[in-house]
């Protein structure tokens, strides 16, 4: 079974309350592996094109300021949300835009787990992503944790759909993990589109049967909308994680996702930990 374990979890913050319970998920994620945790804030500098000599020195030398104040700010927000906790976060303060930098810190900081908040906003009659989750959640080369005012608590249940491509095995093996790891039932989904009815998929060979035991694993199996299947299961049973495939594939210049994938993320109940590819291994 594929460890729970993470190595280095990042989370990005901007000091608001769904940040701070981005940062208490990540703390909760870290005690499956004893993770190191990088709580980073990105702190953007440009200079006008048209400021003069004089004036853009003096513009840098208040950034630099600035800069100092973010990295106080960011220990005493890490402090007054995790308590005794914030003694093993590192921090870092950033100089860049916020999705850049993230993506930065996750290759320097070799994380495999970033964990966000998430602002949501209407528009359309649906509920969106803020801009940087969402371009983070289609480029992120690790598993991202999408946290939106969910209050961190114990993970007791955990929903997996599966469809038996290999990105739906690699997000259940990840999701019988934490299953071991926080003694949780682990719910592997099933949805059925409307065609044939078909078996779903055999999940007794996705994980080592000297690994089963560790975990408990039921299998449901549902028919209709696969996102509206998702979404209402997890509403119903009150889950309190959701573990997705993910699967993207390559647009013109950029990378999507299928409509399923950002519909559960955008209207999920609870925490929405979406998997693109297999885990990598760890860097010591």
């Amino acid at each position: 079974m594929q460890t729970a374990g993470f190595s280095t979890i990042l989370c990005p913050v901007d000091f608001s309350e769904l940040s701070a319970q981005a940062l208490r998920h990540a703390a909760a994620l870290a005690k499956c592996g004893e993770s190191r945790i990088v709580a980073a804030y990105a702190n953007w500098f440009e200079a006008p094109p048209y400021f003069t000599e004089g004036r853009l020195a003096e513009l840098q030398r208040q950034f630099r300021e600035s800069m100092g104040e973010a990295e106080h700010s960011l220990k005493d927000f890490v402090h007054s949300t995790l308590g005794d906790g914030a003694a093993v976060v590192e921090t870092r303060v950033v100089d860049g835009l916020p999705v850049d930098a993230i993506k930065d810190l996750t290759e320097s900081t070799h994380a495999d787990l970033v964990v966000m908040g998430t602002h949501g906003r209407s528009g359309f009659n649906h509920w969106m992503l803020g801009s940087v989750t969402e371009r983070i959640l289609r480029e992120s080369p690790v598993p991202l944790l999408t946290v939106r005012g969910t209050p961190a608590g114990p993970i007791r249940r955990i929903l997996c759909p599966i469809d038996g491509a290999d990105v739906s095995r690699h997000a259940f093996r990840l999701a019988a993990g934490l299953g071991a790891c926080f003694d949780a039932t682990v719910t592997a989904l099933y949805v059925n589109e409307g065609g044939p009815d078909q078996a779903p998929p055999d999940i007794c060979d996705w994980i080592p049967a000297e690994e089963r035991q560790r975990c408990r694993v039921r299998e449901l199996v549902r028919h209709g909308d696969p996102a509206e299947e998702i979404i209402a299961l997890a509403s119903q049973e009150g889950c309190d994680l959701i573990v997705l495939g993910a699967p993207r594939r390559r647009f013109f210049e950029g990378m999507v996702l299928g409509t399923t994938t950002l519909r559960a993320v955008r209207h999920a109940p609870c925490p929405v930990l979406t998997v693109s590819g297999p885990r990598k291994v760890a860097h010591a």
